[in-house]
Formats: structure tokens, sequence, C-alpha cells
């Protein structure tokens, strides 16, 4: 059994959204967009199944960071008049803060995992920060590094594992065409009946994660990645990969000098949960070295977080990423920032990155990793677009792909069947937060990126977005 949480993500653009449409109309008369201070008849959604608003936090350069501590939140107004027939006359403000949903959600990694990655990309941005130059070959090697000569039965002492602190014995036990599986020697036992079928993956992960997010440097001149298994990851902790390694230990003490990364022998998670480990991790790798060599001094978690989803997906091993983008469909999405990480944020990154696959290619998405930008920055140079305007667009597909309410492809997606991930089957539409009468002024603070998401009820005249920095459309659902 997997340890559950739930991931929230949005921030920072500020886009208003109100949905009506039926399953007849075009994407043109389904929606209506809201922009700063101009009053927008709703009255012809007023013969809707329902009107629902989606506003979100969208700021004119680029808002992103490791933790939503760091940003502000800002508030928008929503005005909304009634309609003559309507009796929901009320001005009064409602200001519920729907974000405290989020303390109700639950987590699909165990704590082990996610404190990891952070401790793992935050280390990542010092050591890219520092100009160390990595390892080259074989030189400069000390006695106790990784070996380069290797075969079964090749014995590696004293192998350094940065979360505990501790160093074990390993073993090679298995060695495949583009990994060498050493094997912490209390968990040999444990993992032999594995180790082939891992190693049959991996070569297959290591053609796709090539073709889709660029090549590793081979610092340690073997040839080959090393795979360490030790019974040292637990508590939810599957795999992490550490930037130290790729690195002499003149430079960073605790490097163990090779390209590596390291994976739990918890039996809880062995088959496809590891194998959907293996590449993750190992686009980490990938995405480290492709901005060493590029010479990028700084890089965000959110996307390389998001990117490390993707390979999940592309692997086939898409257990752990359907249900982060599960529970993010099912409320997981409330109070989060898409581009300031926290450990809840798996499962934005996950839909977001599959959002951008289908609508613009595994060639974006090569260019999103093998760069030398980053973050927002990256997302704009791939596709050609304005980050704004994707998120825009991506905010409609959450809310109407798979429900049959726009045949538009920019909000639905190709690859991702909401209907089939929803416990419900609902398609696109995402839980709403709160329901508010027409005639009523709403107003919330949000983060950049972030979303909030409401039904309203009762006969509409108009709506009026108030504040900069935000955007909106306005819908009438068939649903």
């Amino acid at each position: 059994m997997k340890a559950k949480t739930r991931i929230v993500a949005f921030g920072m653009m500020a886009v208003l959204t109100l949905y009506s449409c039926s399953l007849t109309q075009t994407s043109s008369s389904v929606f209506l967009t809201l922009t700063n201070g101009v009053a927008v008849s709703l009255a012809n959604f007023n013969d809707k199944t329902a009107i629902y608003s989606i506003v979100s936090r969208t700021p004119s350069t680029a808002s992103e960071g490791e933790s939503t501590s760091s940003t502000s939140r800002s508030s928008f107004i929503l005005n909304s008049t009634a309609g003559t027939s309507s009796s929901s006359t009320t001005t009064s403000a409602d200001t519920t803060e729907e974000a405290t949903a989020l303390s109700t959600s639950s987590s699909v990694y165990g704590a082990g995992q996610t404190a990891s990655d952070e401790k793992m990309r935050q280390r990542e941005k010092k050591v890219l920060a520092s100009g160390s130059k990595q390892l080259t070959g074989s030189s400069s090697r000390s006695v106790k590094s990784a070996p380069t000569s290797i075969s079964v039965g090749t014995t590696w002492d004293s192998v350094y594992i940065v979360e505990t602190g501790t160093t074990i014995d390993t073993t090679c036990r298995y060695v495949s065409d583009d990994a060498y599986f050493f094997v912490d020697d209390r968990d040999i036992t444990t993992m032999e009946s594995y180790l082939s079928d891992y190693g049959t993956a991996f070569d297959t992960i290591t053609g796709i994660n090539h073709s889709k997010f660029g090549e590793e440097n081979d610092v340690d001149g073997n040839g080959k990645v090393i795979v360490v298994f030790s019974e040292e990851l637990s508590g939810g902790l599957l795999g992490y990969f550490y930037s130290d390694d790729k690195y002499s230990k003149s430079t960073y003490s605790d490097s163990n000098e090779g390209d590596i990364f390291y994976l739990t022998t918890d039996t809880e998670y062995q088959g496809d949960i590891i194998k959907g480990t293996l590449a993750h991790e190992f686009q980490h790798m990938i995405y480290f070295d492709q901005h060493y060599n590029n010479g990028v001094t700084d890089t965000y978690t959110w996307l390389n977080e998001a990117l490390s989803q993707a390979a999940e997906y592309y692997s086939g091993y898409t257990e752990n990423h359907l249900d982060w983008i599960q529970s993010f469909l099912d409320g997981g999405w409330q109070g989060l920032s898409l581009t300031y990480w926290t450990s809840s944020n798996y499962g934005y990154g996950a839909i977001f990155i599959r959002y951008l696959i289908d609508q613009y290619g595994d060639s974006a998405i090569y260019n999103m990793c093998s760069t030398d930008k980053v973050g927002i920055a990256a997302v704009e140079d791939a596709t050609g677009e304005s980050f704004n305007t994707i998120f825009s667009n991506f905010t409609k597909a959450l809310v109407m792909s798979g429900t049959g309410d726009s045949s538009d492809t920019l909000y639905n997606f190709q690859t991702l069947d909401l209907q089939s991930v929803q416990p419900s089957g609902r398609g696109g539409l995402l839980p709403y937060s709160g329901t508010y009468a027409a005639g009523k002024t709403y107003t919330r603070k949000l983060y950049p990126y972030e979303l909030a998401f409401n039904q309203w009820t009762g006969t509409f005249g108009t709506m009026t977005l108030m504040e900069s920095g935000f955007s909106g459309t306005a819908f009438g659902l068939s649903q």
C-alpha cells in the first residue's frame, strides 16, 4: 500500500473564468473573458445548467520560487449584478478563504520522499550556483569512489547515504545494457528476484529519457548509470539523485563520485512503482547535467518535478503519476501556486506538464530540460507562447476537458482522459469550493497562479472583475 497525500498548486496568475456552455455550443459561445473593470453581461448564460467562475492571478512578469511563504497574496474583487427576475439582490461581500480545504488533503508519496525532494532540489541550486567543475571520466577520483570496472560480484564498500548520514557496503548483483545495479549487502535476498526485471525496464527507460529530455554526463567514465538499492531509504522515501556525486570528493566530501541514484528496498514499493521512480530520478540527473552543461546557475523545483512526472508518463509506469493527478482533480488544487513549490505540488505539476505535452509536443518538453533557461522562461522559450496565455488556456481545460462542453483542442487534454482518472468520472470539471448568489460581491486573496473556482446561482445581469493582474472567463456548463 502507498501512503496517500494530496497535492495542491495554483499560483502566479490571476485569471477569472466564468463557465457557461451546453453540449451543442462551440467554445466561442460557451465562455466570456473578464478583464479588469469591464462589466460583462451574463444574460445569455441564465438558461444554462450551471454557471462557474475560475479566477487566477497572472502577474505581468515572471513570479516563481521555492516556497509560497516568500510570496504575497493579492486580492481581487468580483462584482455581480442580479437580473430583473432574480430575487438575489444582496450586495454583501463574501470573503470565504477556500484554501483552508488544503488541510483535508492527503499524500501519494510518503513524507520521506517529499522531504528528500525538497532537500535535493535545494542542494542542486547551491551546487550549480557554486560554478564547481564536475568530474571528467575517471580522473581525480578517490579510492572509495564508485568503481569504474564493474561486473556481477564487484563489491563497493563505504557508500555514503546522504539521507541518513551513514555508509553501507554493497555488491553489484546485476548488469544491464545501461546500468549497474548495486545492492546493500543486507538486502540482497530481498532484491534478487527483482533485478533482471528492473534492468530490462531501465534499458527501455534510458532510451525514452534520452529522447524526451537529453543525456546525462558520464562523469565516472564507466559508460553506465549506477543504481544503489538500500534499506536506508525508508519512511516512504522511494529514491533520490544527489548532485554532489557528480563532483570529486575534494570538492564535496560526501560525494560518491559517480553517475548514481538511490532506491529503496522496501517491499511495499517494489514493481511498477520502483520502475516509475527509475524514470523519475533519472530525469532529475539529466536535468541537472543539462543545466550544468549550459552554464545555468539556478533552477526552479516546480518545473524540474513536473518534468520528472512527465518521465513517469513517458515510461508507462504511471501509478503514482495518475494518483497525483486524481488527488489534484478531486480538490487537491486548493490553496497552491503552480510556480511556488510545496510538498503538495506534484499533482499540479503532473497535470500541467501533461497539458504542455498535448499542446506543444515532445520537442517542447525536451527543450524545457536541455536548455539554458529555467522555470517560466524555459516554458515560454520552448513553446513560443506567453506563460500567461498558456496558463489561461490550461485553466479552461481543467474545467471543460472531456465534458463535451467544448471541442476546441486548446481546452481539452489529448492523452489524459480525465473521466477515467477522476473518481466520479465527470471529466474536467473541478470540484468547486463555494457557491455564491448572483448579486453578491466575491473577494479573495490569491498567490500567483493559484485558482479560485466557484459555482454561482440565480439570474445574472453582469459580472465585473476588479483588480489588475487577474483575468477570467465566464461559463455556463452542461453539468
